[in-house]
C-alpha cells in the first residue's frame, strides 16, 4: 500500500459491516397498505381488466377482419382465373373469326371468278373450285 492511502483495520471493517439495531425493511416485502394504496390498486386492477376485455374484443375483431380478408383474396383469385379463361375464349373466338373471314373472302373470290368466266371456261373454273373445296 502507498503512504497516501488510508488504512482500514479489520476491526474497523467488521464494525462498519456489523448490523445496527433495527435494519431497514425491504419496500417490496412490506405488507402494510394504506387506504390510498388500496384504492389505487383497485383502480389499476379495474383498468387492467378493462384493457384485457378490450384486447379480447380487438382480437375477435381482428379475427373477423382476417376472415373477410381471406374471403376477399379467394374471390380475387377466382375472378383472376375467370378473367384468364375469358381471355383465352376471346383469343379462340378472334382466331375463328379471322379464319371465317379468310374463308368468306376465298368464296367471294371464287364466285367472282365463276361470274367472270366465259361459257367454255366455266367447267375448268368449277373443277378448280371443287379441288380447293370451295364449291
Amino acid at each position: 500500500m502507498s503512504e497516501n492511502e488510508p488504512h482500514v483495520s479489520t476491526d474497523e471493517l467488521r464494525a462498519a459491516l456489523a448490523p445496527r439495531g433495527e435494519s431497514r425493511r425491504n419496500p417490496v416485502l412490506v405488507s402494510e397498505q394504506n387506504e390510498h394504496a388500496t384504492i389505487e390498486i383497485h383502480e389499476l386492477r379495474a383498468a387492467l381488466d378493462e384493457a384485457r376485455a378490450e384486447g379480447e374484443a380487438s382480437r375477435a375483431a381482428a379475427g373477423q377482419l382476417r376472415g373477410a380478408l381471406d374471403s376477399a383474396r379467394a374471390d380475387a383469385i377466382e375472378l383472376r382465373a375467370a378473367l384468364d379463361a375469358t381471355r383465352g375464349d376471346a383469343a379462340e373466338l378472334r382466331a375463328e373469326l379471322a379464319s371465317l373471314r379468310i374463308d368468306a373472302r376465298d368464296r367471294r373470290t371464287a364466285l367472282d371468278q365463276l361470274a367472270r368466266a366465259g361459257l367454255f371456261r366455266r367447267r375448268s373454273v368449277l373443277r378448280d373450285l371443287k379441288e380447293r373445296g370451295l364449291v
